[in-house]
């Protein structure tokens, strides 16, 4: 288990590091044109050039960026610990080759339920643009006296049902491949 949390760790650094600024800039993007009813902006290049215009480059590419941080590291770690454990019981032997869907799915859940509230935070954080409140615990401090523990879980019954599809195939398409390479 140390191993593998340690793997989790080393993993979620390389993604972070590499993938995390496009992929952060990609999401404010998206979460701000989402975000709009009718929305302030007419296409993506719009939204980026008003986030450049009012906070530059390093507002583009690093905010939410902390609290992004913050879910990953616990998250990827919890993820192939708990899948790793659950391919290991009685159970999982078992189900037999539909093992990684149920285990996989299992995962996917455990390891969104714990940091939920940081990545509700972390949206809102890139929901943002200029005059709003610019960090992290601003965010989740306004977020908790305006409406309370419960806003920290808005949307979670969706978030699972879309981990437990996405982690199910995910491990169980890594699980064919890893057999076909053996």
């Amino acid at each position: 288990l140390i191993t593998t949390t340690i793997a989790s760790y080393n993993d979620c650094t390389i993604n972070f590091n590499i993938l995390s600024p496009p992929q952060s800039t990609k999401e404010r993007v998206k979460v701000m044109m989402q975000a709009q009813q009718n929305s302030l902006y007419a296409n993506e290049l719009e939204c980026i050039n008003a986030v450049l215009e009012n906070e530059g480059w390093i507002g583009l590419f690093s905010r939410g960026l902390g609290p992004t941080l913050l879910r990953e590291i616990p998250s990827y770690a919890i993820y192939f610990v708990v899948y790793r454990v659950l391919m290991q019981t009685a159970i999982a032997g078992s189900l037999g080759s539909v093992a990684p869907l149920v285990c996989g799915a299992m995962s996917g859940c455990a390891c969104w339920i714990p940091v939920y509230p940081i990545d509700v935070v972390k949206t809102l954080v890139q929901n943002t643009e200029g005059g709003g409140p610019n960090s992290a615990i601003d965010v989740a401090v306004q977020l908790y006296k305006e409406e309370g523990i419960g806003a920290f879980f808005n949307g979670l019954t969706p978030k699972m049902l879309r981990a437990s599809v996405n982690h199910a195939v995910t491990f169980w398409v890594y699980d064919l491949v890893m057999s076909v390479l053996q």
